[in-house]
């Protein structure tokens, strides 16, 4: 469930230079970072088309979508699914660009490689009227600066980050007074948590200095960030992993800065028996200036059953069949309809977790992780595993 995407998301982080190395294998197929020389797919499928016999195959991460909501568009159409799993991003496009996986539909696509997937000509655009349920989707992504237009995308989930913390041991005033700084409060040393993710940890120190350009190719911005975060190794005794989800509940952490799935997955999951759900709490910056990422479905371009690709994707952002799934993945379909005082109601969220569940306007306002070339790239890696070494 939402702990495995973490840990994949994770190990992504720390398999960044395979995404580089992923790059020549696009290129092969005629694209460029630059967005030239383009073999990107342009054509969509007919209207009209009858659903193939399937089996609809599936490239997605492990246990990210609900058993149930797989079972459901079984019997609905008659056919099989097959779900090819990966570990990383990196590891998704290197096989979908080497020809090694054929899949219908890559479920879970990081917004920040997706260019180059177009660009190689891996993707079809989609046709909008095999997805009526595309209006159930917040506006927002209406036209996301990764997919002009929507053309070859639906999101599937949506986060942000933010710092999850012990409301029985911090004030909740003391946090939203000192927002990021409070990661550098010594009186909390040894039981803080920094996300081990190289662009996540060295955005949130920007941040942290009011820098909201979350893709600088500044050096010396850079460089400070990494200082910054060098700090906290001795002040802190800082823990630098992924695992907020339970080592909040659990209190083995007092703060942690974590994604927000990650806390309304662990909400119920992982809090000792008897435990109420109001010792936990989140903050995210009061102006809506934070990074927010999201994960991507698609269809790709050599797949041999489109329509029910198409279909599968129309089934999740049905709105009955997006709660469901996310009753059981933990993160938060952008769908109309499944806000705040829905889930709340629904005791799918705490109530003290309502600044978690992302609206249209937190979505729109979010920093996002745009590509940054090669080299740029290369010196954020470097500085992040210069302070992680430290």
């Amino acid at each position: 469930m939402a702990t495995d995407r973490r840990q994949f998301i994770h190990r992504s982080a720390q398999f960044g230079v395979l995404l580089g190395a992923g790059v020549p294998l696009l290129q092969a197929c005629g694209s460029s970072d630059s967005g030239g020389d383009s073999k990107a797919v342009t054509d969509a499928i007919e209207d009209g088309l009858k659903p193939e016999g399937g089996p609809l195959r599936i490239l997605n991460y492990a246990d990210y979508v609900n058993p149930d909501t797989v079972a459901s568009f079984e019997a609905q159409y008659g056919v099989k699914i097959e779900i090819t799993t990966f570990d990383v991003d990196a590891e998704a496009v290197t096989k979908l660009a080497n020809g090694s996986v054929e899949v219908d539909v890559f479920q879970s696509a990081a917004p920040n490689t997706l260019g180059r997937l177009i660009a190689g000509g891996l993707l079809q655009p989609l046709n909008a009227s095999y997805i009526p349920n595309k209006a159930n989707v917040l506006p927002t992504f209406d036209n996301p600066w990764y997919d002009e237009g929507s053309a070859y995308t639906v999101p599937y989930t949506v986060f942000s980050s933010g710092i999850g913390y012990r409301t029985d041991r911090i004030d909740p005033a003391k946090v939203e007074e000192l927002g990021w700084e409070i990661l550098w409060d010594p009186e909390y040393k040894g039981v803080t948590s920094i996300l081990d993710d190289y662009r996540e940890g060295l955005s949130m120190a920007l941040l942290r200095r009011g820098i909201t350009d979350v893709n600088t190719t500044d050096k010396a911005l850079i460089e400070q960030a990494g200082a910054d975060l060098g700090e906290l190794t001795g002040l802190m005794n800082i823990k630098v992993n992924i695992e907020g989800y339970k080592d909040i509940p659990e209190g083995a952490t007092t703060l942690a800065h974590t994604w927000s799935g990650d806390l309304l997955a662990g909400a119920y999951s992982y809090l000792p028996e008897g435990t109420d759900p109001s010792v936990l709490g989140w903050w995210y910056p009061s102006d809506d200036v934070g990074v927010v990422n999201n994960d991507c479905m698609t269809v790709t371009a050599n797949a041999k059953n489109p329509v029910l690709g198409h279909l599968w994707i129309n089934h999740l952002i049905d709105v009955a069949n997006a709660e469901e799934n996310f009753s059981w993945n933990g993160y938060l379909p952008p769908i109309t309809g499944l806000d705040a005082d829905y889930l709340i109601e629904n005791e799918y969220a705490p109530e003290n977790l309502r600044a978690a569940v992302l609206d249209d306007a937190i979505i729109s306002k979010g920093l996002r992780f745009e590509p940054l070339d090669m080299e740029t790239n290369q010196l954020w890696e470097r500085t992040w595993s210069a302070f992680t070494a430290g």
